[in-house]
């Protein structure tokens, strides 16, 4: 069992200068040099708006099989038909592509094609739905229409069971996760690793990689281990038919490029983001805006404490069909009472376009909360936009991102 407290906080920032005296020419060298080091703090601002086209969600009287209760993940497929993840009802629903419901594929219970919790899924590369339950540790194959095509229920003890999976282009999957536990006969040690690959009948562990130690910073503290496992492991996006980014949940600012080669795969590349902090997590702190983080075994005994503060966290990844990469991430803001939600743009070879404010994606000020209230986002091959909005009643809103 895991408690998280957590408090809001103000921060404060002091800025040094220094001042030349030297002749002109020194000035116009120390000039360009400061010109130089201030743009790769601060990239280009930009001004971001969306452009609503409709709401999924909200009404009250809605048909109680599409009412969206709790929905947590969103996809869409080759025609633009919208599949949530709804929790509540433990099934997941589909949509067309101007909101009309469609029909419900799998419903809560313990049988074939039944979640006992909420579905994890993700569309395949035939466009088939895969999903899975990870109460069930049972693995399910539907058509579009909702058909059961296969099933599994892997019996080994190694298996990674993950919120964030995608098929690679070669058809195995690849697991984001930062594994607390294992089962006890498993060989290897996957908790040094992020990145798990399975054959695509999941009936084959093949190999893990991504190690913890060399993508997370501050990666030894017990904190930042514990909101790796528990709260925020990353996220992903696909970026071309071998490769794909990955940032992690406790944002510093740098982007990882994956590229699978002869030797499996490996990080290729290192890209630069902004961020307004220098550390995105501060270890050990009880100040305002900190988090505890208390875990306990089967008999209500304390395993594990420790606490921290985190300034600034990934949100989701998502591309663009110009191959632009978006990266949202959650950020306190340098001397104000706030978050705020963060876009960053990359062009496709990782250089950072430039960054500005989302503030249709509020984030509460207790980040403990937000894992439970994830935005969700997507955006499909036609750049529409979609997220999660919890602010009243859920609803799943899509539009354009204007101001890229």
């Amino acid at each position: 069992m895991l408690i998280c407290r957590s408090q809001f906080e103000t921060m404060t920032l002091n800025i040094h200068s220094s001042h030349s005296t030297q002749f002109w020419l020194s000035v116009l060298i120390l000039a360009f040099t400061i010109s130089g080091f201030v743009s790769g703090l601060a990239p280009e601002e930009l001004s971001l708006s969306f452009d609503e086209s409709f709401v999924i969600g909200g009404t009250t009287n809605a048909d109680a099989d599409y009412f969206l209760a709790y929905p947590y993940y969103i996809r869409t497929d080759n025609r633009q038909n919208i599949y949530i993840a709804e929790g509540e009802q433990k099934t997941i629903m589909v949509f067309g592509p101007q909101g009309n419901y469609l029909r419900s594929i799998g419903r809560s219970g313990k049988g074939p094609g039944e979640f006992p919790s909420g579905p994890i899924f993700h569309l395949n590369n035939e466009n088939n739905i895969v999903a899975y339950d990870i109460v069930s540790q049972r693995v399910t194959w539907f058509s579009k229409k909702g058909n059961i095509l296969s099933e599994y229920a892997p019996s080994r003890p190694d298996m990674v069971w993950s919120e964030k999976f995608f098929q690679t282009k070669g058809g195995n999957y690849i697991m984001l996760k930062k594994p607390r536990t294992i089962g006890e006969e498993a060989t290897g040690n996957y908790r040094d690793y992020v990145f798990h690959r399975y054959s695509n009948s999941f009936e084959n562990h093949l190999n893990s990689f991504g190690k913890f130690s060399r993508l997370v910073s501050k990666s030894d503290s017990k904190f930042v281990n514990m909101i790796s496992s528990w709260k925020n492991d990353g996220n992903v996006v696909k970026t071309e038919k071998n490769s794909f980014w990955y940032v992690p949940g406790i944002y510093d600012g740098k982007v990882y490029e994956f590229e699978k080669s002869a030797d499996g795969w490996k990080i290729v590349n290192r890209f630069e983001g902004h961020t307004n902090w220098e550390e995105a997590v501060v270890l050990n702190t009880d100040e305002e805006g900190s988090m505890l983080f208390v875990t306990y075994g089967k008999e209500g005994k304390q395993q594990q404490r420790s606490r921290g503060k985190i300034n600034s966290y990934s949100i989701g990844m998502v591309q663009m069909s110009n191959g632009n990469v978006l990266h949202f991430s959650g950020q306190r803001m340098q001397n104000q009472d706030s978050l705020k939600t963060m876009v960053e743009v990359f062009d496709p070879q990782g250089d950072l376009v430039g960054t500005g404010s989302f503030d249709e994606i509020a984030i509460h000020n207790n980040l403990g909360y937000f894992s439970s209230h994830h935005p969700a986002i997507w955006m499909d091959e036609k750049d529409r936009f979609y997220f999660i909005d919890h602010e009243d009643a859920p609803v799943v809103r899509v539009g354009k991102i204007e101001g890229i």
